[in-house]
């Protein structure tokens, strides 16, 4: 059975936030000279010059992984479905925006607040997406449709959560170079789930 329509659309809207936040937010290391790239993580990019468009492509994201988390549910083969999964997705798309919010309280009462919320929910993004990726991969392993072609983003799961945890544990590391990386790692995954799911939704079962 094909993929339905909203499905396909929902993988489009995807694959264009994936490219929207690859432009804008290496656009943003070089208009924003005054930072060291990998030093500083992505989130200082949210406030000062051109965080608006930062901003604008978090937002953008949120949307997109709010739609794949239910078209990733519905195109997948129901014995392999997982809340779980696109409860994760949804919870990143979520906390994403926050993110965003968190850095337009600098200079204000709430900036410790917003500080504050930004270590929690920052974090937390990170978690939900790579387990919602290895999960997913898992998943879609056992799918007559979707294991086709699964190894690709099986391995940028791995290699992503592994990023995440090496920057945990691993003391000393330019802290801004490996949050990018991860981030790069991700959107890599994103749009290859994207487009993961059309593919497979024009194959026979």
């Amino acid at each position: 059975m094909n993929c339905s329509p909203l499905v396909r659309q929902l993988c489009h809207l995807m694959t264009i936030a994936v490219i929207a936040f690859i432009g804008v937010c290496t656009a943003a290391q070089f208009w924003r000279n005054d930072l060291n790239w990998m030093a500083i993580p992505l989130s200082t990019y949210l406030f000062g010059p051109g965080g608006a468009y930062v901003r604008g492509v978090y937002y953008l994201m949120a949307a997109a992984l709010f739609g794949f988390a239910w078209a990733s549910f519905a195109a997948t083969a129901p014995t392999q479905r997982t809340v779980l999964g696109s409860a994760l997705f949804a919870a990143a798309g979520t906390a994403l925006p926050v993110v965003a919010l968190t850095e337009l309280f600098h200079g204000t009462r709430y900036e410790e607040l917003a500080r504050m919320t930004h270590k929690i929910c920052a974090p937390a993004t990170f978690l939900w997406l790579s387990f919602g990726m290895l999960l997913l991969c898992d998943r879609w392993r056992r799918d007559a449709r979707l294991k086709h072609g699964n190894q690709p983003g099986l391995l940028l799961a791995w290699v992503a959560t592994l990023v995440l945890w090496f920057q945990v544990l691993v003391k000393g590391l330019p802290n801004g170079l490996m949050e990018k990386l991860a981030i790069v790692l991700i959107l890599l995954w994103l749009g290859w789930a994207a487009r993961h799911l059309r593919v497979a939704g024009r194959r026979i079962p």
